[in-house]
């Protein structure tokens, strides 16, 4: 093999590599997409079943780990008294951390409805794991900003 037909063969391998990372990276994103989508019309399980079996839930109140403990973490704030909300994910960055995984940090925007309305805003950031076409997280954390009703608004410091 001359050195011509092997820099072909090793652009061709370096363009292969770069297009299964941008394909990673698209179902990581569409990933998010089915979690906004899900959490608008919610089951604990329909949400778990987007993680990885060993995958990981971090919230301000603790890590979750495995699918039955997000499952959980899901029906105890799904449950009776819940409010109906619509969220929205924008600012979306991807970056490749190896084969079949992805970094994902994006920022979300929540609208409730019922039983006060409401709004609310944070970060998410997700491990995500690619395997076989399909995209679930591997460990996702939630940092909440601001969760309020519409009556308290969004007050300035110290007011």
């Amino acid at each position: 093999m001359g050195t011509k037909e092997g820099n072909r063969m090793s652009n061709l391998d370096d363009l292969m590599h770069r297009v299964a990372r941008l394909e990673e990276a698209e179902l990581a994103r569409n990933l998010l997409h089915a979690y906004a989508e899900t959490l608008d019309d919610p089951t604990p399980e329909a949400v778990a079943a987007l993680f990885t079996e060993d995958g990981v839930l971090s919230v301000p109140a603790g890590d979750f780990a495995g699918t039955a403990a997000i499952a959980g973490f899901y029906r105890d704030r799904l449950g009776p008294g819940a409010s109906e909300k619509r969220h929205f994910i924008m600012n979306v960055r991807t970056r490749s951390q190896g084969p079949g995984l992805v970094e994902v940090a994006s920022y979300f925007v929540f609208t409730a409805r019922e039983p006060d309305s409401g709004l609310g805003w944070g970060q998410y950031r997700d491990l995500i794991e690619v395997a076989d076409g399909r995209a679930r997280f591997h460990h996702k954390t939630i940092t909440p900003h601001l969760a309020t009703d519409l009556k308290r608004g969004w007050p300035a410091h110290g007011a």
